[in-house]
């Protein structure tokens, strides 16, 4: 089986299940690295499970990070970027985070289910990247947020997209507009989480949930198929918006900067807190 320095992997056959954590190699974000990483092993899913003698069903993501699934950007790569005027760079970042929303909406080109098991917070571009599995299972004291209105900026790696074609657009703007942290109970009520878990049990009610979707896994998947042929979601608009997104970065102000200055260091320290 492969290794990746970013990305611990276990396949289990018999369930046709490959479950994939973001490693607990440092800050709980998506840095440079790490993207560059996941787009190796996107790519290897798809290699790799193309052949019938590796059947796979369900890709199910998760991470190692004790009490955090994903705090989203890397905020000081932002400012360093923001402040030398590194668009290219700020791009290049962008587009790496579009590839693994992509991948992983897409089901990595493959007949598959994703299931985002979040047992811990998930914050800006973590939160993205769970909405963008078909299923998302997570603990009942996980929070989830998109802080960027904070310091004058909007998640632009799928919220809107994946958000509009999940809930009405009351909503969207409810939970783009207020940077404040919802519960995942509240996100289930609006139908954006699928099962709610005491703290511990999740891989149970994952393996739970599995093996009750298995015995209607053909219409499970196709009707997931169908609903995103209705309303499809292109790549193009995608990359659009997120290039908007790094237009929009270079447009704050010096204010706003001391703002994501001040969030980076506050999520620095409460992740050295679960640590």
């Amino acid at each position: 089986m492969r290794q990746f320095d970013s990305i611990a992997i276990e396949y289990f056959k018999e369930e046709e299940l490959l479950l994939w954590k973001i490693k607990d190699t440092g800050m709980p974000n998506f840095c440079l690295k790490g993207l560059q990483d996941f787009k190796e092993f996107s790519s290897w899913v798809t290699g790799y499970f193309s052949s019938s003698d590796r059947p796979l069903k369900y890709v199910v993501s998760a991470s190692e990070h004790r009490g955090i699934y994903n705090m989203g950007g890397d905020l000081p790569f932002f400012l360093d970027c923001i402040d030398s005027a590194n668009t290219a760079q700020l791009l290049t970042y962008a587009h790496l985070c579009i590839d693994a929303i992509f991948s992983i909406y897409t089901s990595f080109g493959l007949p598959a289910i994703t299931l985002a098991l979040v047992e811990g917070n998930a914050y800006g571009g973590g939160f993205e990247c769970a909405l963008a599995h078909d299923f998302i299972i997570t603990e009942e004291q996980v929070q989830f947020c998109f802080p960027e209105n904070k310091f004058n900026l909007f998640p632009g790696m799928g919220a809107h997209s994946l958000l509009t074609r999940k809930v009405d657009t009351i909503e969207v703007d409810r939970l783009i507009r207020s940077s404040r942290a919802y519960k995942a109970r509240y996100l289930q009520s609006l139908g954006l989480v699928e099962k709610v878990t005491e703290k511990g049990k999740s891989m149970e009610v994952l393996n739970d949930f599995v093996y009750k979707i298995s015995e209607h896994f053909n219409f499970e998947y196709h009707h997931i198929q169908c609903k995103k042929m209705i309303n499809p979601l292109l790549k193009k608009e995608l990359l659009e918006i997120t290039n908007l997104w790094v237009k929009a970065c270079m447009n704050i102000k010096s204010f706003d900067l001391r703002k994501m200055k001040i969030l980076a260091e506050t999520q620095y320290r409460k992740s050295r807190k679960l640590i």
